[in-house]
């Protein structure tokens, strides 16, 4: 699945995501909700700050992975999975477990594939048999 397929699916099945970014490993934004690249970017540059400085809190832990910050009006979610990060806006009040959850689907689904058109085929043929 390729990153703008999975945020509209993010978006079709989370209720509480307002907007995304999927993020490359090197900070270029894969993909995104939002229309205005700029804005894109900026969000982007936010979710990778933000894991910067969570890291610095605790710099002998665990890498860090997810954060959350809460505004009364909403909340920007950033999660890493694999190499790639996401960063979102919420609704207020969102429940957080259930959003991460939503947004590692989301970066987990790039990196399953689809099936080729050939393979397809190949499926439809052996059912047919």
């Amino acid at each position: 699945m390729d990153a703008q397929a999975a945020l509209a699916e993010l978006l079709e099945l989370s209720s509480q995501v307002e907007a995304a970014a999927i993020v490359a490993p090197d900070g270029v934004v894969e993909a995104s909700t939002i229309a205005d690249a700029a804005r894109a970017e900026r969000l982007a540059r936010a979710g990778r700050e933000l894991l910067a400085v969570a890291a610095e809190v605790r710099p002998e832990g665990p890498a860090v992975n997810r954060v959350q910050v809460a505004y009364p009006d909403g909340s920007v979610f950033v999660v890493r999975e694999g190499v790639r990060t996401i960063v979102a806006v919420t609704v207020e009040e969102p429940t957080a477990g259930l959003v991460i959850y939503d947004l590692r689907t989301a970066l987990r689904r790039l990196d399953e594939e689809e099936p080729s058109a050939a393979e397809e085929g190949r499926e439809a043929e052996a059912g047919d048999a």
